[in-house]
């Protein structure tokens, strides 16, 4: 089994397993990234849309809302996504599963592409880049929210240590001058984008994913030894009994060129 066939096993289990957790409280909380991704996509009711790596498909129900037709593809929670879609009566979106290392859409299907907070999980990124490239007309959009890392070299490598502990399906969180590097890099022009930022606490960021007990009392203490200079740049900090963390992330609008 090869690196890439691994880590999609790997990235499956995890999110089958923590499916209903997921939903619940990452539809909450990323509420405001989503509704930027489709405000900075200058999306047109014309526009066929794909979101690459879907999920639940939180941000392809808000474009099937704007846009004509919109695809959500994902190999993990298609059940669930296509669920969403029912309750809420929507015609216009189409739940395929399918990998983004292969996108199995022909050359310039789609007017754009949104892909949210999935690129960590990517192992091979600049291919996937190329991917979601060749199935975007000329003059297409892609519309990518990520979570960010620091731009401290030594912070970021323990950050993406501790989320490795957290979610074994993690690859890289980049900073944002990386993330911007590989856009321009495979193709794209970054246009506009749209940084945020807010607190969470603890136990709210291990319930996402659900680890194994023995791994949060790691994660947590690993935390703790950070904070007297914020060796992971994640602003963690104690209050009282809980330990709180900043999540930051991006949401970048770019064209193909």
């Amino acid at each position: 089994m090869n690196f890439v066939t691994d880590q999609r096993q790997i990235a499956r289990k995890v999110f089958t397993r923590s499916s209903e957790s997921y939903a619940t409280r990452k539809g909450r909380a990323d509420r405001v990234s989503h509704e930027a991704m489709v405000r900075l996509s200058d999306v047109k009711s014309s526009d066929t849309v794909l979101e690459g790596a879907c999920g639940p498909a939180f941000v392809g129900l808000l474009f099937a809302e704007k846009a004509q037709n919109v695809v959500g593809l994902d190999f993990a929670q298609i059940e669930k996504a296509a669920k969403l879609k029912d309750e809420r009566g929507v015609s216009n979106l189409s739940i395929v599963e399918g990998d983004v290392n292969s996108l199995p859409f022909t050359k310039d299907s789609f007017d754009l592409v949104a892909c949210h907070k999935a690129f960590h999980h990517f192992s091979r990124p600049t291919y996937i880049l190329r991917e979601i490239r060749r199935v975007l007309h000329s003059n297409g959009r892609l519309v990518l929210g990520d979570s960010l890392s620091s731009e401290d070299p030594a912070k970021s490598a323990l950050h993406n240590e501790i989320e490795k502990l957290r979610d074994p399906s993690h690859v890289k969180m980049y900073a944002q001058t990386e993330l911007q590097a590989l856009l321009s890099s495979s193709g794209f022009k970054i246009e506009r984008h749209e940084v945020f930022e807010d607190e969470r606490d603890f136990d709210w960021w291990m319930s996402v994913i659900n680890p194994p007990p023995e791994v949060v009392k790691q994660i947590r203490s690993r935390l703790l030894e950070s904070l007297p200079n914020d060796g992971t740049g994640l602003g963690a900090r104690v209050d009282g009994q809980a330990l709180w963390l900043k999540r930051r992330s991006i949401v970048i609008a770019a064209l193909r060129t």
